[in-house]
């Protein structure tokens, strides 16, 4: 005769379906919004990464697909050229593998961003605030995340594949030392440690995931699971993972990125400040999305005084609240330091910004939004709050599902693309020298 399940066993089950259900769900709504956005064609920087790019016609050796040239978009990215190889060892150069390529991993992401809010908040420092709807939160954190307006560069761009790669990679890196404080260290540190490193071949922005680990672990979780000797392994193995970042960016320069371009260190920083208000305004209204935020301009600190007090400001509340209520400063901290790599002092000739680098820093305001809200209702609503909260949930969600489907809709051609980013912006870039002679 089968043993019949204890209680606690039957909820687990329950549990795990729950999560599974969600998981679907947000699979099913993230192919629903971006399927009108799989017949457009190769834009811009996609002729040189993929067009015209020699390293992916063959599979085999896979020395050449992981040996991009130098001075293009995959240059030091070798598992993006890798996975171009693939797209066209299947498809040639059809644009919709490319496409549903980019969806899969922006849905990969999204899983496991899931993951990693689902057990962050489960943790023991969080689990008597936000515990019992772990699960619920979490969920709605990255479903409203997948269908944020702003994802759709890195689907409807093929080139920028490698920030959804280096955002997936840097998920799973924390998702997987995360589970590690449940069992199995040495494997989920192995793991980590490997996502890590594919993370450094995808994109220079992983430079920061080593420090985001250590920094959650020091706000997260308790000092006691901290003393492990296995833990600092961990550090010490994610450490590593710099090496390979500074051979790639040897082996595989680019030249419109660092201290020898013509833009110099304090140009640009000063360009970032207005540019990283812009961020924030579109991350909260996301309408009227462009493309190409032009290139950085000469700029005195007379021209960019109001910005920058306002953004060393956000700074010094992240920095406080670091020191005072930690958990919520890291959500502040996640965003600065993600965004760090491209939009501080280091220049890009050829950008000013770009919406794809919020790739990651939204995750961080939508978490803060989500958790703001539910904190807000079932404090004073508590009699509403299970009616209130999924009803904003969803409002958002379709506010922001209609917004893609809107967004995706502008990528049908080089022309429209690039005529709603002049429209909106008129940025001196070659969207503005060259958008009338596109083709349809």
């Amino acid at each position: 005769m089968a043993r019949r399940p204890t209680t606690s066993e039957g909820e687990r089950t329950s549990a795990g379906r729950g999560v599974a259900l969600r998981a679907v769900v947000l699979v099913v709504a993230g192919v629903l919004v971006y399927l009108n956005s799989l017949s457009g064609p190769f834009i811009f920087d996609d002729r040189t990464a993929i067009i015209d790019n020699p390293q992916i016609r063959q599979l085999w050796p896979l020395s050449v697909p992981l040996s991009p040239r130098p001075d293009t978009p995959v240059a030091g990215r070798p598992i993006v050229n890798l996975t171009f190889a693939i797209n066209y060892a299947f498809g040639g150069l059809d644009v919709t593998g490319y496409r549903l390529t980019n969806l899969a991993i922006h849905l990969l992401a999204a899983l496991v961003l899931f993951g990693v809010v689902r057990r962050t908040l489960r943790l023991p420092s969080l689990a008597p605030t936000f515990g019992e709807h772990a699960t619920g939160l979490a969920w709605v954190v990255a479903l409203l995340w997948t269908l944020h307006p702003m994802q759709t560069e890195v689907i409807d761009y093929v080139t920028q594949r490698t920030e959804s790669m280096m955002g997936l990679c840097y998920l799973a890196t924390i998702y997987c030392s995360v589970r590690a404080l449940d069992g199995r260290p040495g494997r989920w540190h192995a793991v980590a440690i490997l996502a890590c490193a594919a993370g450094m071949a995808c994109k220079e922005s992983m430079v920061t995931a080593p420090v985001m680990v250590f920094l959650y672990d020091r706000v997260f979780v308790l000092a006691s699971a901290l003393r492990n000797v296995r833990r600092s392994r961990l550090y010490a193995g994610l450490a590593t993972t710099w090496l390979i970042l500074v051979a790639l960016m040897l082996t595989g320069p680019r030249t419109s990125v660092g201290f020898n371009t013509p833009i110099g260190p304090w140009t640009y920083l000063l360009n970032q400040a207005s540019v990283l208000l812009t961020y924030l305004r579109v991350a909260f209204w996301p309408r009227d999305l462009i493309l190409d935020y032009g290139m950085p301009q000469p700029l005195t600190l007379t021209d960019v005084l109001l910005p920058m007090i306002v953004v060393v400001a956000l700074a010094v509340v992240v920095i406080a609240l670091l020191v005072r209520r930690p958990q919520a400063g890291f959500l502040g901290a996640w965003c600065f330091i993600t965004l760090a790599p491209t939009s501080s002092f280091v220049p890009i000739a050829t950008e000013v910004g770009a919406d794809r680098r919020m790739y990651l820093p939204l995750a961080a305001l939508v978490v803060l939004v989500v958790l703001g809200v539910h904190r807000v209702l079932t404090g004073r609503m508590q009699t509403r709050a299970r009616v209130l909260g999924p009803a904003v949930a969803l409002c958002l969600c379709i506010v922001f599902a209609l917004g893609a489907i809107e967004r995706n809709s502008e990528y049908e051609s080089l022309l429209s693309i690039a005529q709603t980013t002049v429209d909106r912006r008129r940025p001196r870039s070659r969207l503005e020298r060259n958008w009338r002679s596109a083709p349809a």
